[in-house]
């Protein structure tokens, strides 16, 4: 090993020692005592079940995290080590396969550090002590764009596999994960068809859409999307004239006790939406055309649905009332004056545009052939504003905390495009000193 190659290795291990022991030592009181929610009773409710249980598989939230819930014997503190440990190996994988994928030695040093800082933002280490499902929906979504990497670089049915079992645990942590599946399964046979990829992707593509369906199915098994939705019609649908009376033409029963509902979410009043008697009909309708009419209608007016949840999308980031969801001992590691420069919290319907707009280059440019990582940029960026509309539309309880995974994505888009082009940079002043060199 030539001696530079060796210190950069040595660099390398050096700035990931000291990342694991800033994580592991700096917070073990909030560790100790991780924060517990309204909605961590239902998720330990649901990991008492047994594994052969449909409950279990089926119920009211997706089955990853009360499965980590069950192999920590809802010991919650033992629940926050793996999602600490987790979040660690995702990120740490992530780092890793960016800064390989990049050809100069600054370059690998940098994106390897800065990738790992991202990752110590309270915006999402935070939530590795919360009994809730965000932390593993990060750790996994980190770890398949680690996998992916890996993927583009050379084709191997074992990192198919993995990718494949990854993609499958992000959608059964959190339903609006197998939607993201969904968007890349339209991405990527686009691509195909136009010969932008080789058709083995055809592989990826079938098996995203199994998991997409087989996540649909369970989720209707277990109710998971009637709670959000009732949430949606008590606080969106009910108070708004115009949208009611479109779920009207639906067939929605708007009786009198449904109407006292208005401004309220679905565990409101006493519970009413589930167990007041005179919505039984309501309830029924909700179950038959409720999904399908909320579609249609959001899809009645796409500019009014779009521009909805692009108003919110900077407060949305930005994220007010984190602090409240902090487990009591938590201490964030990096400084407040200095998170927004590694996770962007402003201007960020121009910081959109900007990646949007470079996305679109690359595809034109047909960039992925200097360097693959072009080409996660790609399938990463483009579907930002679908991953928020499906958050912002997808449920109207918390959809700050819902909309963790949009920021994350977003501020990765942001490092991933600096890098690159930092390298096409670095490449181009390379080239024209050779071009020099030779003149002389």
């Amino acid at each position: 090993m030539p001696n530079s190659n060796r210190r950069n290795f040595f660099l390398l291990v050096f700035i990931f020692f000291i990342y694991v022991t800033v994580r592991v030592t700096l917070n073990l009181p909030a560790l100790s005592k991780p924060r517990e929610l309204a909605d961590t009773e239902a998720y330990l409710r649901i990991s008492r079940e047994p594994l052969q249980s449909q409950k279990f598989w089926g119920d009211s939230r997706p089955f990853v995290f009360p499965l980590l819930l069950k192999i920590s014997k809802q010991d919650v503190s033992t629940a926050a080590t793996l999602h600490l440990g987790f979040s660690i190996l995702a990120w740490s994988l992530l780092a890793l396969a960016i800064s390989a994928s990049l050809r100069p030695t600054y370059l690998t040093l940098l994106s390897f550090g800065m990738i790992l800082a991202l990752s110590l933002v309270r915006h999402l280490a935070s939530w590795d002590y919360v009994m809730m499902t965000e932390s593993l929906s990060v750790s996994w979504f980190v770890l398949f764009l680690a996998l992916g990497i890996w993927l583009t670089q050379k084709w191997r049915t074992y990192k198919v596999i993995l990718l494949v079992t990854t993609a499958f645990f992000l959608a059964f942590t959190r339903d609006t994960n197998a939607y993201l599946l969904l968007i890349l399964v339209g991405m990527l046979t686009f691509a195909i068809l136009l010969y932008w990829i080789k058709p083995q992707a055809l592989i990826l593509v079938a098996f995203f859409l199994v998991i997409f369906f087989f996540n649909n199915y369970t989720s209707n098994l277990g109710g998971r999307w009637i709670f959000p939705l009732n949430n949606v019609v008590g606080k969106r649908v009910l108070v708004n004239k115009i949208t009611l009376k479109y779920f009207k033409s639906c067939g929605m029963p708007a009786t009198p006790d449904l109407l006292a509902l208005a401004g309220t979410f679905a565990n409101g009043q006493d519970r009413a939406f589930y167990e007041n008697p005179a919505l039984k009909n309501y309830r029924l309708w909700v179950r038959e055309n409720g999904k399908t009419c909320y579609m249609k209608w959001l899809l009645s007016d796409p500019i009014s649905s779009v521009n909805e949840s692009l108003i919110q999308f900077e407060s949305l980031i930005r994220f007010d009332k984190l602090d409240s969801f902090f487990a009591r001992k938590y201490d964030p590691v990096i400084p407040y004056y200095i998170e927004p420069f590694i996770y962007p919290v402003k201007f960020i319907l121009l910081l959109w545009i900007t990646i949007t707009i470079a996305a679109l280059l690359a595809i034109w440019k047909r960039a992925w052939r200097v360097n693959p990582l072009w080409g996660i940029y790609i399938l990463l960026s483009l579907p930002l504003l679908p991953h928020l509309f499906i958050t912002w539309h997808g449920d109207a309880m918390a959809p700050e905390r819902h909309a963790l995974s949009v920021g994350f994505q977003l501020a990765l888009c942001f490092w991933i495009l600096i890098f690159l082009i930092l390298e096409q940079i670095t490449d181009s002043k390379v080239s024209r000193l050779w071009k020099f060199n030779d003149r002389i």
